[in-house]
């Protein structure tokens, strides 16, 4: 952490550094954020697609000049059992005596904590004192309780008078609610084996000599078993549940093991339920429970089961569930048969003759621009890098390359399967006054260049030193 505060000091200073002038901004931005009005055709694909109808000699020569397109990835359907200690517990029925035996050994997790609340005045008599100066506090206080014998109303006046305690003597003596543990042994004694409004005898603890008025008392109440019964229930299942799942764990993975030309054994032995599923050597998207584990996957594509066809051992597939499977059938990686796929190569064909199709137009129409053509474009435009109006990147990039001294000029563009665009540039248009006010363009810039400058930095450093940066399960493997 202290390394990287170090480096995010130094880099932000870098970036913090950067001043970014008026005259040199403007102009920056105004490249940037310049927009260009402009005629447009587009050359779409799918305007072609319904001419469209290729021969079996076609589909054929796509097939073979594209067969990694049609692989099927390795796949195996297997067998698979799950021993799964929440699926226990839902198959356990625990008897209603049990249940309140549990109630009555465990009744304190069912009382709402007991406090008190009381008072008291404390004459302070460190154990370490001299003995007679103990003596004299102690007969402080015990003057002090016959005097509360006598008229226990001046509990509080007294204690204000008299109490060495700085945090309850103001309050008339009052410590306000406690439960056990919050206080000294003695004192903590004395009170919850009091009565409310009873005063204590001196009680003698490490702080002095305390005269206690217990004031009240609230909690300890007991829960009645029916509004706990399901909190029980579920509680002692669990263990149970968990009980049975240690035990037949070992069962489990001794029988998947020893007998490992089946699954029947372990489904017979502990009453599990056999499944079946097509898996690949990577868990599916969407996949739960053992079919989302890729340690259970790793096993199951393992050489020894893929050729023999043998139990996986038993494999942690999550908290309190193994799972072992075995391979029913196998498939290796394959091309599939045109015949399979006939028709999604014909889509594919297709696809690639209407790109064609439009490129060829688009390229026709270009050249006749090139060549000095007045022909009219449907769609007129204004477009930016902050207002591409749908247009792909590449297509907003090659127009605004357009040079301004050459206008109006066209300009085409091969956007690939989404066909064709040919443009004419008309005229430049300055930045739209709606992007934002010139000072907060001016640190938008400032910051995306300071930034800029301190990856630069931190590139050079990385390559003057010679730093290799690995890959974090790399970096953290431990050393053999």
């Amino acid at each position: 952490l202290r390394q990287e505060l170090a480096m995010r000091q130094v880099l932000q200073g870098i970036a913090g550094s950067v001043v970014a002038p008026v005259a040199v901004v403007d102009p920056a931005i105004d490249a940037v954020f310049q927009r260009r009005q402009v005629q447009l055709q587009r050359f779409d694909p799918k305007d072609y697609r319904s001419k469209l109808n290729p021969t079996e000699a076609e589909i054929e020569a796509y097939y073979k000049a594209h067969e990694p397109q049609y692989r099927a990835p390795e796949q195996a359907t297997i067998e698979y059992v799950v021993l799964d200690a929440q699926a226990l517990k839902a198959g356990i029925s625990v008897p209603e005596e049990e249940l309140r035996r549990y109630y009555d050994e465990n009744i304190a997790h069912y009382t709402t904590a007991e406090e008190r609340r009381a008072s008291h005045i404390l004459i302070a008599a460190d154990k370490g004192l001299a003995a007679d100066e103990r003596a004299k506090a102690k007969a402080k206080a015990e003057a002090l309780l016959e005097q509360l014998r006598r008229n226990p109303g001046e509990f509080a006046e007294l204690a204000r008078k008299n109490s060495n305690d700085p945090g309850s003597a103001a309050e008339g003596g009052d410590l306000g609610f406690f439960g056990r543990g919050a206080m000294v042994k003695p004192f903590e004694d004395a009170v919850f084996a009091m009565k409310p409004g009873e005063i204590s005898n001196v009680v003698d603890t490490d702080f002095g000599y305390h005269v206690i008025r217990l004031d009240a008392v609230r909690g300890g109440d007991k829960k009645p078993f029916d509004a706990v019964r399901a909190q029980i229930e579920d509680e002692v299942k669990k263990q149970l549940a968990q009980k049975r799942y240690a035990e037949a764990a070992e069962q489990f993975s001794n029988t998947v093991y020893e007998q490992s030309d089946s699954l029947q054994p372990v489904i017979d032995k502990l009453k599990l339920s056999p499944h079946r599923a097509t898996v690949q050597r990577t868990p599916a998207p969407g996949a739960t429970g053992p079919l989302a584990s890729a340690k259970l996957l790793e096993a199951v594509f393992s050489d020894d089961s893929v050729r023999n066809k043998r139990n996986t051992d038993a494999v942690e597939v999550g908290p309190n569930q193994l799972a072992a499977a075995r391979i029913v059938d196998y498939r290796p990686a394959h091309t599939l048969p045109l015949a399979e796929v006939k028709e999604r190569v014909r889509e594919a064909v297709i696809a690639q003759q209407a790109a064609a199709l439009a490129r060829k137009d688009g390229e026709k129409l270009y050249a006749e621009l090139q060549g000095g053509a007045a022909t009219a474009l449907p769609e007129s435009l204004v477009v930016g890098r902050a207002a591409p109006q749908g247009l792909p990147r590449a297509a907003v990039e090659a127009i605004l390359g357009a040079d301004p001294a050459k206008l109006p000029q066209p300009v085409g563009v091969d956007l690939g399967d989404q066909g064709y665009l040919v443009a004419r540039v008309q005229q430049v248009l300055p930045r739209d006054p709606g992007l934002g006010a010139p000072q907060a363009l001016q640190a938008q810039y400032a910051q995306a260049i300071g930034n800029a400058e301190a990856q630069a930095y931190y590139e050079a450093l990385k390559s003057r030193y010679k730093v290799e940066i690995k890959p974090a399960a790399q970096a953290s493997a431990p050393e053999r």
